[in-house]
């Protein structure tokens, strides 16, 4: 993490985040997301609307101390107009806050690149045009937590393989079934689970206790199959350890496979019929 707070009366952050830059521009214009991300933690989005053109509108309602200077647990609107859009490289676009005289300072104007480095994505922020040095300070608070947030949304391996840490031991369990609501309705109310949408567009669910990933849901990819938990093992190397398995007369069910950010994966049956994972986690 860097920051810049030179010249006077501009701020420049940035961070890199271990993520496709298609993704992170997805996540920084998609108003699902970007409630979850925005803001510091003291900060919290209500709404957020986003008309993704050039002269196109966004409009977030926010709620909490620190999000913007002189309001504490108050809610606010912060809106704004695109002047430039160019995805998944560059944002430009009006800010302003409204709600309250004391933080009604007038218009600044936000450059957001979104560079590729190779697998990561460094995020490049220019805030201009703050009418004095504090103001700007407050809201270098707001966009270094804001970014704190968005690397921990958007790095799965953060969450949902945080317990594989070491080879050879078991470390994630996904639910394979052929109705997922059904299967999601029972787990959340039988140990208080959430259910949510695994980001990135894949076709998943993630169970997550509190914030914590624990274990994932999605539809069996081949109807004859009965539903089942499929436990996954950490190996260091899942091409070399499915060839083993095959080798030692397993049965090879999906050969390995990458999961974009993730990692890469394989199954296979066991000698008496057993399903078993592996996962080689993506390289940080």
């Amino acid at each position: 993490m860097s920051t810049n707070v030179a010249p006077v009366a501009t701020l420049r952050v940035s961070r890199l985040i271990k993520a496709p830059r298609e993704r992170v521009f997805a996540a920084w214009t998609t108003p699902a997301e970007i409630v979850k991300w925005f803001g510091p933690e003291t900060c919290r989005v209500l709404s957020a609307k986003v008309d993704l053109r050039v002269g196109g509108e966004y409009h977030f309602r926010v709620k909490g101390e620190g999000c913007e200077p002189g309001k504490e647990m108050g809610e606010l609107d912060l809106r704004g107009i695109y002047r430039e859009v160019k995805a998944p490289s560059r944002l430009v676009y009006t800010w302003s806050w409204h709600g309250d005289p004391s933080v009604e300072l007038g218009e600044t104007l936000v450059t957001v690149d979104f560079l590729d480095k190779e697998g990561f994505t460094e995020v490049q922020i220019t805030h201009d045009r703050f009418p004095n040095p504090e103001v700007r300070e407050q809201h270098n608070y707001g966009w270094t937590g804001s970014l704190q947030k968005l690397e921990h949304q958007l790095v799965g391996t953060d969450d949902s393989t945080q317990a594989c840490s070491e080879p050879g031991t078991f470390c994630w369990n996904e639910l394979l079934v052929a109705d997922t609501g059904k299967a999601a309705g029972f787990y959340t109310k039988l140990f208080g689970w959430k259910a949510e949408a695994m980001p990135g567009g894949m076709n998943y669910t993630l169970f997550k206790q509190g914030e914590k990933s624990v274990a994932g849901l999605m539809a069996k990819p081949h109807p004859q199959a009965p539903p089942h938990w499929l436990a996954y093992v950490m190996v260091e190397d899942v091409d070399a350890s499915s060839k083993k398995a095959g080798e030692l007369g397993a049965k090879i069910l999906m050969p390995p496979m990458d999961i974009p950010t993730i990692g890469r994966i394989a199954v296979f049956q066991d000698l008496e019929g057993a399903p078993l994972g592996l996962f080689q986690p993506a390289k940080q």
